[in-house]
């Protein structure tokens, strides 16, 4: 072996040794999820000899395989991240469509398993609903990626699992904490703004004066609900909020991975795909948390299935304009075009904001108007914009490997 073809194979930087760091830190965090999740499950058992109200099985299996996932990408990256800083680096052969028709068939089975365990008892079906759930929402997340990286040379799985624990560890939390802040700041304005007004003083006061009757009648309980869905400005406010500010915050900083990636000198083809891994590191930790909010054990098949579909749209989203930022990011480093990244920052948000909304008027309306039209309507225009989702996505595709087939610089993003 001559002296540069050790150099090569030894080779490691700073991103590097801060992948590897990352990885620790989300590989210990998980353990601690999984820790904290099985302390949960043993005082679930616990308490079911009192009175004291049991967490649902299945919520806590949800848990706990969610921070198994976490686990499992995070220990690729060490392992990998390792091997590459030692020397010990392999070479992985891409291995055809077999992925690609193994995960298509493990859906169909999932699915099929679905509707043979909604026909068991409500404890065995909370259970098997949200085992098949995670593997519902990830099969998805990951065979998308896999399309995503179809014109790549070969598999990659060091950059992948580090890119994927960084958007799950890192970039995702920080959103959400960024959100989290925006939501408290907007609250505290929206409820300034209101105070004072006869309506919200009178719901005010009659929340504040009979707590335990809204507690004790939930007829009560939600017609005070609908009292605040008709406040005038709620619905405009709700739309800001999920419709605006949180698209914007989140395809701001979703894809901070390609950013610091900007050391490798990625060409088109290489940010679009870290782009992909970035958006799906958050549909992957908003899926498989999103099982939660759920009550699996009453939910039939069609609820299941309508959830699980609706998974992969928001999935499908967060890869696309992943993609397209991450696509945009890589022809700037090569172009120096301002202007297009910031019409793709710009396309990402609106695509983001169409599917939120969207979201939203189908699932308010039914609490605000007995007339379901509009929900009707807002579920076609959901399915509509998934096929349209997935025409920009084979055609992103193709237009990041056209636009990588001249790189102006040399690229060594080898892992």
């Amino acid at each position: 072996m001559s002296l540069e073809q050790d150099t090569k194979e030894k080779y490691y930087d700073r991103i590097d040794i801060a992948q590897l760091a990352v990885s620790v830190l989300v590989f210990f965090l998980s353990l601690i999820w999984i820790g904290l999740v099985g302390l949960a499950a043993f005082g679930e058992v616990s308490m079911a000899y009192g009175d004291s109200l049991a967490i649902e099985p299945g919520m806590l299996i949800n848990l706990m395989l969610t921070g198994l996932v976490f686990l499992a990408i995070t220990l690729v990256s060490i392992v990998t991240t390792i091997q590459k800083i030692t020397g010990n680096a392999k070479t992985i052969n891409r291995s055809g469509g077999k992925v690609l028709f193994w995960a298509t068939a493990g859906l169909v089975l999932v699915f099929g398993l679905a509707a043979l365990a909604c026909l068991a008892s409500p404890e065995i079906k909370s259970i098997a609903l949200a085992i098949l759930a995670v593997l519902g929402i990830a099969i998805p997340v990951f065979m998308l990626l896999r399309v995503g990286a179809r014109y790549q040379k070969s598999p990659n799985p060091k950059r992948d699992s580090g890119i994927l624990t960084f958007s799950i560890g890192i970039s995702t939390p920080f959103i959400l904490l960024m959100e989290v802040l925006v939501i408290i700041f907007l609250l505290i304005v929206f409820v300034s703004g209101l105070y004072g007004k006869p309506e919200f003083m009178d719901l005010f006061n009659n929340i504040l004066n009979n707590p335990a009757a809204l507690q004790n009648d939930p007829t009560s309980l939600f017609s005070e609900f609908e009292n605040i869905i008709n406040l005038p400005d709620l619905m405009g406010w709700l739309l800001l909020v999920v419709a605006g500010i949180m698209p914007l915050v989140e395809e701001l900083f979703k894809t901070l991975g390609v950013w610091l990636l900007k050391v490798r000198n990625p060409n088109p083809a290489e940010s679009f795909r870290i782009g992909l891994l970035s958006g799906g590191g958050f549909a992957l930790f908003e899926g498989l948390l999103s099982v939660n909010s759920l009550q699996l054990n009453s939910l039939g098949f069609a609820e299941w299935a309508g959830l699980i579909l609706g998974r992969f749209g928001g999935s499908l989203l967060h890869i696309l304009a992943g993609g397209i930022v991450g696509l945009a990011i890589g022809k700037l480093w090569q172009d120096r075009k301002l202007i297009s990244l910031l019409l793709s920052y710009l396309a990402a948000w609106l695509l983001h904001a169409a599917w939120n909304a969207l979201a939203i008027f189908g699932g308010i309306n039914p609490l605000i108007s007995e007339a379901n039209v509009l929900a009707v309507w807002s579920y076609i225009g959901l399915v509509l914009l998934i096929f349209g989702m997935l025409l920009a996505f084979f055609g992103l595709i193709r237009k990041a490997q056209i636009a990588s087939a001249f790189p102006l610089y040399p690229t060594r993003l080898e892992g």
